[in-house]
Order: C-alpha cells, then structure tokens, then sequence
C-alpha cells in the first residue's frame, strides 16, 4: 500500500508525463514513453499499490532465508 504521500507524488508524476506528450513538448517515440509511464503512474496512484514495494519484499525475503542457511 502506498502512504498519502506516496498517491499524492505519482499523481503529480502523472500529470507532469501527460503534459510533456500531451502539448507535444515531447514527441515521437519519447512522447509514446511519456504517455505509457503516465499511464502507469496513475494507475498505481488509483490502486494505492507500487509492484515495487512487492519486488523489495521478495528480495528482503529471499536475503532472509540466505542468511538463514548459512549459520
């Protein structure tokens, strides 16, 4: 789960990736780029959810249990 603040910085992420491609301050292939990372970004800002923090938790796991076997 993402914190307020969290919601609130890719919200802004969001915007500011529409903006650039939408007033064509960027165009062609980066303009596709911005498009898809702000979709993204909203996406995750309307969830609440970061698979980012998922993968950081696996590996914290997976570190976990290496450590585990070696003692």
């Amino acid at each position: 789960m993402l914190t307020r603040d969290g919601v609130i910085a890719r919200y802004i992420l969001a915007f500011c990736f529409f903006f650039a491609s939408g007033t064509e301050m960027v165009t062609g292939f980066y303009g596709m780029i911005c498009g898809i990372l702000g979709t993204i970004e909203l996406a995750t800002a309307l969830l609440r959810y970061s698979p980012l923090y998922e993968i950081y938790d696996l590996i914290k796991e997976k570190e976990g249990i290496f450590s585990l076997k070696q003692h």
